[in-house]
């Protein structure tokens, strides 16, 4: 298992670093972020996919029509990428839309195509089945909405990292906000191990501790001020305003990396799971990769506009 953990995590690590560098040194038609758009979709339709199929378990909710409305929602909240592409210009900073007003018109694009299909659905039900396959779809459509607005939505968010700022600055934000989020969770994992006594939440996660918490902050600080007071300078980026700033996103990661992992653990817990899924082999699903980044990115694309970093 630790051998095939190994694997996996090099692998991933490896196709991830591949494409960083390509994205920094050899931009498709002068265009930061284009060629981590495949990342983008793997990790967003592989996390959507798994949690819908997590909640299928339970209650009525069909995986391939929600990934059909990630598809569309994804893709719009790129415009302003497949617009540079197109005419081999930057987006305009003065646009009133902006980059996260197109994050918005992605996710209102994706619910909103399946409210439609769902009305659509209703239309062809004969009366006397109305009241049944109303409550049913309706759940479904609850369902598919919430999953889609927070994968695509945070996903959305950490390409917005990536494009704040110069090519170089971004891809630095998003690597130190990254690492930071999971240093946190490695040294939570190890203080756990060694030093964990008070269980955290048991009835959700009975294996993390108080003192794995603790770890974790201790942890991600200390990468904090590495990355964001020494690495990302020395690579051409400019540090934050403040000097506490690495502290508080550190700490602000931490806790709200714990959240994603809870909620992830709640749901698996829910439908009687270990894993996500099994598309990772040794590390589990993809969900169980990206749980705990997925609220961070509002941290950090917070962190990055407000120069905490």
């Amino acid at each position: 298992m630790f051998y095939r953990r190994l694997l996996s995590a090099f692998v991933l690590i490896g196709v991830a670093l591949g494409l960083i560098g390509l994205d920094l040194w050899m931009p498709i038609r002068g265009q930061a972020g284009v060629w981590l758009i495949p990342l983008y979709y793997f990790f967003t339709l592989a996390t959507s996919w798994e949690a819908s199929q997590l909640l299928a378990r339970n209650w009525p909710i069909s995986s391939g029509q929600l990934l059909v409305h990630c598809v569309l929602a994804c893709t719009v909240c790129l415009f302003p990428l497949w617009y540079s592409l197109a005419l081999s210009v930057p987006y305009p900073t003065d646009c009133p839309v902006g980059r996260p007003g197109w994050v918005l018109l992605g996710l209102f694009a994706g619910v909103g195509s399946g409210g439609v299909q769902a009305l659509v659905h209703l239309a062809r039900v004969r009366t006397e089945e109305t009241k049944s396959d109303l409550e049913r779809t309706s759940l479904a459509w609850f369902l598919s909405s919430f999953v889609l607005v927070y994968v695509v939505g945070c996903m959305s968010i950490w390409w917005l990292v990536r494009m704040t700022g110069d090519s170089v600055q971004g891809m630095l934000n998003l690597i130190a906000m990254l690492a930071i989020t999971k240093f946190a969770d490695t040294g939570a994992y190890f203080a756990g191990k060694a030093f964990g006594r008070r269980k955290l939440v048991p009835s959700i996660s009975p294996g993390k501790t108080v003192e794995g918490l603790i770890g974790g902050l201790l942890m991600s600080v200390a990468i904090a001020y590495l990355f964001l007071r020494w690495i990302v300078p020395s690579l051409g980026g400019q540090p934050g305003t403040y000097i506490w700033g690495p502290a508080l996103v550190g700490c602000l990661l931490t806790m709200v990396g714990l959240v994603g992992d809870l909620l992830e653990s709640m749901v698996k817990r829910t439908v009687g799971v270990k894993d996500s899924g099994g598309l990772l082999p040794g590390l589990g699903g993809v969900w169980d990769v990206t749980d705990s980044l997925l609220p961070t990115a509002i941290i950090g694309y917070l962190g990055v506009i407000a120069k905490l970093t």
